[in-house]
């Protein structure tokens, strides 16, 4: 029987999916992507990816955002390397991981949850609902939220093999769990409670020995990252007026919160940074939700035996939210992209809730009649994931939703007013940025944006009242002070803008736009070097960016004398880009300058291919005579 479905369950799964997720690769960049993906310089290379494992610095250009997770990493370098900044392949990945995870979801329901002749049905069940659940949507569209699905695919592998006792397996796999995403360290509880149920359900149970082995790997990796990532770092990734208990009375909430969106998700939104924080027991949403959250423990534990799969469901589901919604206290309380994990848990006993349901009715015709509610079901489900994907499609559409069903959310109103103004759509984007900061008024990102906002329509003094402002109430962020020296030169005050925009590099040095920035003003002011210095920084803190290479380069050139040094950042110019035209022209005139004729010749000769083939006979008599005769070919 099972080699007869072995084949077309995986294939049926990825069918569904692709139904689903249809309109799935013409999704964008979104949210962290800019951050993590599209500004990241570390990712452009794959000679980066050592460094991955030991520079926390590789995972973002954002200060407060670097993370220890090299495996994810890598997986966006490959990506770079295949399609660049086109989101395409990305997607593809993301979709071929969901797949993945998919497939060990029907495989553990089926070989490991003790449900006899129900196996395959239950297992197929639970494997589509996971498949096209909307909720599950965040972690497949949003590019960087593939650490969900990639941790799911390394976690969900390393459980099936320790319960099926490949203990190198099991520890292979727990490893590259840990190496993307630092969640997964819950792993020996979920198979800890999978060990207590077994005895009184039958069939193997997970050595407690590997459990141990895990269990030191699981801190081991924890303590991997704390010795990486600067404290100020982990400050940042978590609510600075929520402690360990508040968080931890929040999660109950969290929970049925989830379970709300997977019963029926309606209310799907990118973020919910205003979801509301527990401060006291006698709160309702803390106590009732403890109360519901006991009472389903005490009804998972009452049917342990006659129903072992539905209690280890919940306790699956329990333990993969719990990095996440206990006691380390995270910036935001709820994030969609968090249940992916627990699907398997709530799949799982949404498809032996629908299997009994079918049984009772029609005993008869269990097979077929459950086949059919289940293609309902999934058909349903994967066309509001269709749709949902569909919202994400689009960076406004996606940030106006979320200020419809999150109205209290600064984030969603600051963020919908971003893809506004990135539009153009000045007269939309102030509102929407206007009403993010009224709600947060200290929020940076509203501030800097309203800053752009009023500077690209001419409103000048506004511009700076709002740069003013983002300063004042963020003094130790990088940003705001950048977009204020913006408004200052605007204003004309550039030596004031110059020393707005050092400062954005004084806090952050990884600040490429500040760098630019100030070599840009510095030039304008004939401080050559000072200017070329400026964009030095600019090329240390992104070796890939060319402009900063070649405007480094011609100041030393043409208006410092040091073509020595021009010749070595022409040379970063075309590591970068290997065809990079200008490149190729100044470096063989920067050689000839510094007396390296040899060099200059093979540089020259091969730049005048690259000339030719688009007719630029001006830049070929432009060059040196004497270099165009010691390139000139010679007669035998």
């Amino acid at each position: 029987m099972r080699a007869a479905h072995g084949w077309w369950m995986p294939l049926l799964l990825g069918l569904a999916i692709a139904l689903a997720y249809a309109n799935g690769l013409a999704v964008g960049f979104h949210f962290d992507d800019w951050h993590v993906i599209q500004k990241n310089p570390h990712i452009r290379s794959l000679a980066s990816i050592p460094s991955f494992f030991v520079d926390p610095d590789s995972s973002s250009v954002s200060r407060e955002n670097r993370l220890v997770r090299p495996l994810l990493l890598v997986s966006f370098a490959l990506n770079y390397a295949v399609s660049g900044e086109r989101p395409w392949s990305y997607h593809l990945l993301n979709l071929l991981l969901h797949w993945c995870v998919v497939v060990l979801v029907f495989r553990i329901v089926r070989d490991h949850f003790w449900l006899g002749d129900a196996a395959l049905p239950v297992a197929a069940g639970a494997a589509l609902v996971v498949a096209v659940h909307p909720l599950n949507t965040s972690a497949v569209d949003y590019i960087t939220a593939r650490s969900a699905v990639m941790a799911a695919a390394c976690y969900l592998a390393a459980f099936d093999a320790a319960v099926r006792d490949r203990r190198a397996a099991g520890v292979a796999f727990f490893v590259l769990a840990l190496l993307t995403k630092e969640i997964v360290f819950t792993l020996p509880l979920a198979l800890l409670g999978y060990r207590l149920l077994a005895p009184g359900a039958g069939g193997p149970r997970p050595a407690l020995r590997l459990i141990g082995w895990l269990a030191g790997l699981g801190v081991a990796g924890l303590a991997y990252r704390a010795i990486l990532l600067p404290p100020s770092v982990v400050a940042a990734t978590h609510a600075s007026d929520v402690g360990s208990w508040r968080y931890f009375m929040t999660g109950w909430s969290a929970y049925l919160y989830y379970l709300r969106l997977f019963l029926w998700p309606n209310a799907l939104v990118v973020d919910r940074l205003d979801y509301p924080v527990v401060r006291t027991f006698a709160e309702p949403q803390a106590w009732a939700s403890l109360a519901g959250l006991v009472g389903l423990g005490t009804l998972a534990w009452k049917v342990r035996r006659r129903l072992p799969a539905l209690s280890f469901a919940f306790v699956w589901f329990v333990v993969a939210l719990a990095a996440e919604s206990t006691v380390f206290p995270l910036a935001e309380a709820v994030n969609e992209h968090r249940p992916y994990l627990a699907m398997l848990g709530l799949g799982t006993a949404a498809s032996l809730g629908l299997w009994h349901a079918v049984t009772l009715v029609a005993p008869a015709r269990r097979m077929p009649a459950f086949a059919a509610v289940v293609g309902v079901v999934a058909c349903g489900l994967g066309w509001a994931a269709h749709a949902r994907t569909e919202v994400w499609r689009d960076d406004y559409t996606l940030w106006l939703d979320a200020t419809r069903k999150a109205p209290a959310n600064a984030r969603a109103w600051t963020n919908a007013g971003h893809a506004a103004l990135a539009r153009g759509h000045y007269d939309e984007a102030r509102p929407l940025l206007v009403e993010g900061q009224r709600l947060a008024p200290c929020y940076s990102y509203a501030l800097l944006n309203l800053s752009a906002v009023e500077r690209l329509t001419g409103r000048l003094a506004d511009a700076l009242r709002w740069g003013d402002e983002g300063v004042r109430c963020n003094p130790d962020l990088a940003l705001p002070h950048l977009y204020r020296a913006a408004a200052l030169e605007a204003l004309g005050r550039r030596d004031e803008a110059i020393d707005e925009a050092r400062r954005t590099t004084d806090i952050d040095p990884q600040a490429v736009d500040a760098w630019m920035e100030q070599g840009r003003l510095l030039e304008q002011g004939e401080r050559w070097a000072d200017a070329a210095a400026a964009y030095d920084g600019a090329l240390a803190a992104d070796p890939t960016l060319t402009d900063a290479a070649m405007d480094a380069g011609v100041l030393y050139h043409y208006r410092l004398g040091d073509s020595a040094r021009a010749a070595a950042r022409y040379r970063a110019a075309l590591a970068a880009v290997p065809t990079h035209y200008g490149a190729h022209y100044q470096l063989a005139i920067a050689l000839f300058a510094t007396g390296a004729e040899t060099d200059a010749v093979a540089a020259w000769r091969a730049f005048v291919p690259l000339a030719e083939a688009i007719g630029d006979q001006a830049s070929l008599a432009r060059a040196p005579a004497r270099l165009r005769e010691l390139a000139a070919p010679r007669s035998s």
